[in-house]
């Protein structure tokens, strides 16, 4: 008898593409998808049916069982006939979206399950939009069905309506996505065949329902096969109106099913037999009727309970794994998979070389292979990579190629293949060699995320995987014992490698600085340092960034805005300094942020003269349209022309940490390089004195030494006597000091980060969730009622700062009846001044006599200074005159 582990061998050696499926599932969290896997594997007799969505198969990680939530992707690769099914099981938890991003790289087919009652939530528009924008063939799957009749208890007319406008709202947010893509992209054209390929209809097959939890799902092909006999029907025409308003007169379909009062087919050929079987197991709990109802059905139970007799009855006759595995052998094949150019497009120039090797997937054409991720697998680290061409074999030396084309003096990199496996959940089979279209791990040197591999030398890799966004949380870790602290920086330097979303750096003072992308990706890296043998970190307090910035005041006069001009005079005039800072708008500030890649190519002097002519273009056109309107600042009522020649003038951006502030040249008749030119005019000896003490301010503001944002700086004059060393020297700091006291002349204010925030939840909790959000000082966008599940969803903003723990106490303050998830937004001015205190008569009655209490910015800035170190108005003694009381009672 062949084994396993000899089929995917052959599998992998032999398997034509169009043979090869590869399949990944995405979710919301907790709507199904490690269950869903679960039921699937059974299949290979890798688990036993029983055990179906209560081993959790794909979840290999202690904490991933412990918790009940997926946090790495996993893969495994399943026979199903003559066809070899790659199956990759994603996080569903927006913490995890770079395993998410990994699984779409990989596969062609999404699977997108929604459950059925909670329907479209937050993270379901986000990974709808991910796989429309990779190319990828979407089958909807309407999981947990079984909860309309146990838990809704609704009759089968009530549930038809309800799928129906599930559906309605599913199609509705992809028209959206569809629309917005088409305008990004500017393919109009296109729009329309692009609708009516991911359109959700259960007639093309791409819409299942399922309940993976009791093992079973249909598409209305299902149905159709068994009633078309009986019926005496066509079935292609009988699964063509099986959902729609259509019934059934006699042996004849009709339509208007509605307005005739009539049983839709899909209420009377399914849902009614479905829900009799229901009521008597799950609902009556009769174990003679449901096994008299299965022997109808043909199907002989063997177990004498009652659960497992629903179970049994149902994957008999409507087996999970058979459906799912029928309609992704109706969607794209491996061998498909890159025949369109608009998918191909996106990771190769049309000129490319590659794009007819990779449109084949031929096993006999160049080896093209990309790395979408790395995994840690018996002390080893593997790449989970995705076979475009040719073969990948044991002992193969490939080229590596990143994003970048190579520098013309650079030599090609290469790695040697030391060892190719087949994916198998928590496991891995060693195999020879893996073909075009498979998915695979390998054991390989020098490679990196996102990178090709190649068997002839190319200059540029593929365009594949995207930019993940900087991390916010971050906490500093350090070990007692000192010795071990280059192993704790090796095995941070290897989940570095593992984990997209996570950054590593050293900090001024020695520290090791862990930045993470919410509060539960941090304990899940904590809990990885632990079982690496890091159990007694030291760990801080998780520290969230802020900003600062200047915001114009309309109360001030034209002649307090030219007062805000700052001179600076050191040693009888031998260091001279006129500045002025004035506040940027927030659609200047915004163009910087989305142009941060190539605020660093211009700052690096290797910028596409092109690409920076079109982004002056850009950025001169928001500055003349936003500036002049600032009313209060020094900008308001100027000319475009006169915002266009400071701008012409830009002499440089901010640092790295903050690339969202201009350093304007307006001094006269000087001229030296700037943003937009870098030709061999004659710099003076100290100005790179004048972007260093620019960038020092730019690198802490005065109000708690945080990062300056949206902040310019016009620099009218400068001289210094170039033979004074002395005071050559202090021109760094006389420049910060002078740009630091020209802020302090204007309105200051923190910048905070930002969550988007939606919660689900009854009617009943509402208002607790409200009280909350209060509580957390979010801001509550909207507040809609989705019609398919009859929930509240409420849109919110929310302070990163005061998120931790937020879900704990959502839930212990709604009775487990409210749920949210959180995903970084946008920075975010806070409107109060961090300086407030009140003055008047009213204030001083409202608010007391410091006003603190109320004033959110204070405490943020105050508690910044203190963790920095930095003088706050804390008092050290409280009270000192106070009579102390030293007697003890008994």
């Amino acid at each position: 008898m062949t084994t396993f582990p000899e089929l995917i061998e052959k599998a992998f050696a032999s398997k034509p593409a169009n043979e090869i499926r590869n399949v990944c599932l995405i979710a919301h969290v907790d709507h199904g998808k490690t269950t869903f896997a679960d039921s699937l594997v059974t299949t290979n007799a890798l688990i036993s049916n029983r055990m179906a969505g209560k081993l959790r198969y794909m979840d290999s990680r202690s904490d991933e069982q412990e918790r009940g939530i997926t946090m790495k992707s996993s893969g495994v690769s399943l026979i199903y006939g003559p066809l070899l099914l790659n199956l990759i099981d994603s996080p569903g938890h927006v913490d995890f979206s770079s395993e998410v991003t990994s699984a779409l790289l990989l596969s062609d087919i999404a699977l997108l399950l929604v459950d059925v009652v909670e329907g479209v939530c937050s993270q379901t528009h986000t990974l709808m939009r991910q796989a429309i924008q990779n190319g990828q063939t979407i089958i909807l799957v309407l999981n947990k069905l079984d909860r309309l009749k146990v838990e809704l208890r609704m009759s089968s007319s009530e549930a038809y309506r309800h799928i129906v406008r599930l559906l309605e709202a599913v199609n509705s947010s992809l028209s959206q996505f569809v629309s917005g893509l088409t305008l990004e992209d500017d393919t109009w054209g296109h729009m329309e065949a692009l609708e009516q390929r991911v359109h959700f209809e259960p007639q093309k097959g791409n819409v299942l329902f399922s309940s993976a939890t009791h093992g079973y799902a249909f598409g209305v092909n299902e149905f159709a096969d068994i009633w078309t006999e009986r019926l005496k029907i066509d079935k292609s025409e009988l699964a063509q109106h099986m959902f729609g308003d259509f019934y059934l007169s006699g042996s004849k379909i009709q339509s208007d099913a509605a307005s005739r009062g009539k049983k839709t087919l899909f209420e009377q050929l399914v849902l009614d037999p479905l829900w009799a079987l229901h009521e008597c197991a799950l609902i009556d709990m009769n174990l003679e009727k449901t096994i008299a109802l299965a022997e109808k059905l043909g199907i002989k139970v063997k177990t004498k309970r009652l659960p497992d007799a629903f179970d049994e009855t149902l994957r008999l006759w409507l087996p999970l794994a058979t459906t799912c595995f029928r309609a992704c052998a109706r969607a794209m094949s491996a061998l498909n998979a890159f025949k369109e150019p608009q998918r191909l497009d996106k990771i190769l120039a049309k000129s490319d070389s590659l794009r007819e090797s990779i449109a084949k997937c031929s096993p006999d054409g160049t080896t093209i292979a990309f790395v979408a991720k790395f995994v840690h697998f018996e002390e080893s680290q593997l790449c989970i990579i995705r076979v475009l061409s040719g073969r990948i074999t044991k002992g193969d030396t490939l080229y590596l190629a990143g994003k970048r084309k190579l520098a013309e003096n650079k030599d090609e990199i290469t790695t040697v293949i030391e060892q190719v496996y087949a994916l198998r959940g928590r496991e891995m089979i060693a195999v020879s060699s893996a073909v075009a279209g498979v998915i695979c791990a390998i054991k390989a040197t020098n490679l990196v995320p996102n990178a090709t591999l190649c068997s002839i030398p190319i200059e540029q890799g593929l365009q594949i995987g995207s930019e993940m966004g900087e991390p916010l949380v971050r906490v500093s870790i350090s070990v007692p014992d000192l010795d071990k602290m280059a192993a704790l920086c090796e095995a941070l330097r290897l989940i570095v490698l593992l984990d997209p979303s996570l950054r590593v750096i050293e900090q001024e003072n020695g520290e090791l600085a862990l930045f993470t992308a919410g509060e539960v990706h941090l304990q899940k890296c904590l809990k990885d340092l632990a079982d690496m043998g890091f159990s007694k970190l030291e760990v801080s307090s998780p520290i969230v960034p802020f900003q600062e910035t200047v915001i114009p005041d309309p109360s001030f006069t034209f002649t307090e805005i030219s007062q805000q001009e700052t001179q600076s005079r050191l040693q009888n005039d031998t260091l001279h300094l006129k500045l002025r800072v004035v506040p940027l708008s927030e659609e200047v500030v915004t163009l910087l942020e989305k142009s941060n890649e190539l605020l660093s190519e211009i700052r690096k002097n290797t910028c596409d003269g092109n690409k920076l002519l079109h982004f002056k273009e850009k950025l001169i056109t928001a500055a003349c349209q936003t500036l002049p309107v600032l009313k209060g600042s020094y900008w308001f009522k100027k000319s475009a022309e006169e915002i266009t020649a400071y701008f012409d003038k830009i002499w440089g951006f901010g640092p790295e940490k903050a690339r969202e502030n201009i350093l304007f040249n307006s001094i006269p008749g000087y001229e030296q390089r700037n943003a937009w030119r870098s030709d061999d005019i004659q710099l003076r000896p100290l100005d790179n004195n004048i972007t260093t003490g620019w960038e020092l301010f730019c690198g802490g503001g005065p109000l708690c030494h945080e990062p300056l944002r949206g902040v310019g700086l016009i620099l009218e004059e400068w001289t210094v006597d170039e033979t004074d060393t002395a005071a050559a020297g202090q021109l760094v700091n006389a420049m910060r000091q002078t740009c630091t006291a020209a802020m302090k002349k204007h309105p200051a204010r923190l910048v905070a980060a930002m969550y988007k925030c939606v919660i689900s939840t009854t009617s009943t909790a509402l208002g607790k969730v409200h009280a909350v959000l209060a509580q957390r000082k979010a801001k509550t966008l909207s507040e809609d009622i989705n019609e398919a599940t009859g929930l509240f969803e409420v849109n919110a903003v929310l302070p990163v700062v005061e998120s931790f723990d937020f879900s704990d106490h959502l839930r212990k303050r709604t009775s487990g009846m409210g749920s949210g998830q959180l995903e970084f937004s946008h920075w975010q001015i806070i409107e109060e001044d961090p300086y407030w205190v009140p003055t008047t008569q009213d204030e001083l009655e409202e608010f007391g006599t410091k006003g603190d209490s109320i004033n959110h910015a204070k405490g943020y800035m105050d508690a910044i200074r203190r963790r920095k170190g930095l003088p706050t108005e804390d008092l050290i003694v409280v009270s000192a005159e106070k009579q102390r009381n030293l007697k003890k009672n008994k």
